[in-house]
């Protein structure tokens, strides 16, 4: 922890960046600025990494040290995406005229936060020459977006002294030592400020007179974490303390329910016979919309519930909201900043994308395809892992593509497979032209231990691909609740 204090601190010394791009008149002065900015923000990353993966490892319970590390978090993913994308432009920038299946590669770009307006001749791979590649292909827009990234980091290190210094008082979690990817595979990612919000209702005193038990509800699409979350709580150490006894609920709805038999009904998740009093915990996870005379009428017993007792209920419904004794929490996508380092690292795995900018390339474009969700996420890097090639990734950046063209509607949550009711197509890619393409419908979420032995990656992948009607495991969920979805696949010739 001293040498992460020293590190901060000596970085403080005689860093600043003002430059003016607007004001070079010719390119290879601007060409040397953009590889200087370029050096400079790898190591700021590397530094602001340094001290969120310290964090990582605390327990930081202070609500504006945690306001702040989220922000060193955002803006270090907002870093990371700035970088790669102006990498990958650079390195592909020399092969443009060389190779003509890159076409998939630069649209990635034309969708990222970059614009750029044309190509850039062969070039040399010395770090020189990058930096003349980089600028060729932002020059049509600003090189500012670089700058202020440089700028912004070197100010939230240098608003971190302070920060460094508290983390040191806050005591180590135990961790097994996981590298990157296998950790983010193992861990929720991106909802740091969703999950301490929830702590917050979940352990704050109540004030006299305050409403009993108190109800938090949980807002958002299918698959966008909402049952995540709220394991990931309930398994936090200073929950399974505080309450005696956690349950959950699971239903279509809620009718006939009461608060004090709603018990008959629930799993147990966790029992502590040390609790200090007997509050309980109850997570109700409910598809349909609950009215509230329905909802009071469960309330009903709520004098046989301990003081303190809480709630949370998660629902794809807006009308949960007033059933809150606060403000709802709404789940949404992660930002393509954020999306983009999760997809890396679990596309890439050990492998250093720098080292691949094709492939990165497609990767980059493929995650904007995904549009954040977690579902495709997970089965499109399994996807790349195990084809770790130009021509497979072009393929499924272009089987992604025309899935979200034929199966997703405008304005719909794409990752809702039953928002429509209708069936959807997919295609293997193995074949640059597949022969055959898949049916998949009726998905839903399996509580059997047993899943089909035949996956949808299996399919994908060109694995398995059996004639007739089954039933396949569309997605299965590495981290806790570990869900695992299971639908119908029919497999047709096209």
């Amino acid at each position: 922890m001293e040498r992460l204090s020293n590190a901060v601190l000596s970085d403080l010394v005689g860093r600043s960046v003002s430059f003016m791009f607007a004001k070079y008149d010719d390119k290879p002065k601007t060409a040397a600025t953009v590889e200087k900015d370029l050096r400079r923000l790898r190591q700021l990353l590397m530094r602001s990494g340094t001290i969120v993966e310290e964090a990582d490892r605390r327990l930081v319970t202070n609500g504006a040290m945690l306001r702040q590390l989220k922000d060193m978090k955002d803006q270090m993913l907002r870093g990371y995406y700035v970088l790669d994308v102006v990498a990958c432009r650079a390195a592909l920038g020399g092969d443009a005229r060389k190779d003509g299946d890159d076409e998939a590669s630069h649209r990635a770009f034309s969708m990222s936060i970059f614009n750029p307006a044309k190509r850039v001749r062969s070039l040399s791979g010395d770090p020189g020459s990058m930096a003349v590649a980089a600028f060729g292909a932002i020059r049509g827009v600003s090189l500012r977006e670089l700058q202020e990234k440089v700028q912004s980091l070197e100010a939230m290190i240098g608003d971190a002294k302070e920060f460094v210094v508290f983390l040191t008082n806050c005591p180590p979690l135990y961790r097994q030592p996981y590298s990157a990817h296998l950790f983010m595979e193992r861990c929720m990612f991106g909802r740091y400020m969703e999950k301490d919000r929830v702590m917050d209702f979940l352990l704050q005193v109540e004030p006299p007179g305050a409403p009993s038990p108190g109800v938090f509800p949980i807002i958002g699409p299918a698959h966008i974490g909402k049952s995540t979350l709220v394991e990931h709580v309930c398994n936090d150490e200073r929950v399974r303390n505080h309450f005696s006894l956690i349950s959950f609920y699971s239903q279509s709805s809620l009718e006939g329910e009461v608060l004090a038999n709603l018990e008959d009904n629930c799993v147990i998740k966790h029992q502590n016979d040390n609790a200090p009093r007997e509050r309980r915990l109850v997570v109700i996870e409910l598809l349909e919309d609950v009215n509230e005379e329905t909802w009071n009428m469960m309330l009903s017993s709520e004098s046989s519930i301990a003081h303190g007792s809480r709630i949370i209920v998660t629902s794809r419904s807006e009308n949960i909201v007033k059933l809150g004794t606060t403000h709802a929490l709404r789940l949404q996508c992660l930002t393509t900043e954020a999306y983009w380092y999760f997809f890396k690292m679990a596309a890439f795995g050990s492998n250093d994308p720098g080292e691949h900018p094709k492939l990165a390339s497609l990767a980059l474009e493929m995650a904007s395809l995904m549009q954040g969700s977690f579902t495709f996420a997970t089965i499109g890097a399994i996807v790349l892992r195990e084809n770790f090639n130009t021509q497979s990734w072009h393929r499924a950046v272009t089987r992604v593509r025309d899935y979200m063209q034929k199966n997703v509607l405008v304005n719909k949550y794409h990752d809702d497979i039953q928002a429509t009711g209708q069936p959807r197509l997919s295609w293997s890619i193995v074949n640059e032209k597949p022969s055959q393409y898949f049916v998949l419908c009726d998905i839903y979420r399996s509580d059997k231990e047993n899943a089909p032995n035949i996956q949808f990656v299996d399919l994908l992948a060109g694995r398995h691909q059996p004639r007739g009607t089954y039933e396949i495991l569309f997605w299965e969920s590495r981290i806790p609740p570990y869900f695992k979805y299971v639908c119908k696949c029919e497999i047709r010739d096209m």
